[in-house]
């Protein structure tokens, strides 16, 4: 969820929320919903203040567009080869999931992959129950979370 602060400074200048709009809109590699294109796009041609809901929307659709190295100390390469060797431990549509991110060795991850990740490696022990949970939507502290390393996209 993201922090209030953020929320209001983004509904009160339009020009701020459309060059966010439009620079995700530019993001080739994410895959958004017809819904996020649609509001974004609309967000894009906005003149007027954003309402609550629609900043903290924008501010969320950021946050998913951000890159992933490392998460709550946890480096998400080392994770992966982990799970990789564990695999068998994992659900079907997991372990494709890992050899595909072994496949394509990428040293950076979107937030849903990010977190997918984690979910694995807790799966098999890898880490604790508790652990990696900063990117989870009730307690993500925002893009400049000091324990998760993130490259702006």
């Amino acid at each position: 969820m993201a922090n209030y602060r953020e929320i209001v400074a983004i509904q009160k200048d339009v020009g701020r929320a459309r060059a966010v709009a439009q620079g995700l809109c530019k993001l080739d590699d994410m895959t958004w919903t017809d819904w996020e294109l649609d509001f974004l796009h609309s967000m894009t041609t906005r003149q007027q203040g954003l309402t609550t809901r629609q900043g903290e929307k924008l501010i969320e659709l950021a946050d998913d567009a951000a890159w992933y190295t490392t998460v709550d100390g946890f480096s998400l390469t080392a994770l992966i080869d982990r799970c990789q060797l564990l695999r068998d431990e994992l659900d079907d549509r997991d372990a494709a999931f890992i050899e595909r991110l072994k496949a394509d060795p990428a040293t950076r991850l979107r937030r849903k992959d990010a977190r997918r990740v984690l979910h694995c490696a807790r799966s098999i022990g890898e880490i604790e129950p508790h652990q990696g949970r900063s990117l989870d939507r009730q307690t993500a502290p925002g893009p400049q979370a000091a324990d998760a390393d993130t490259d702006e996209a």
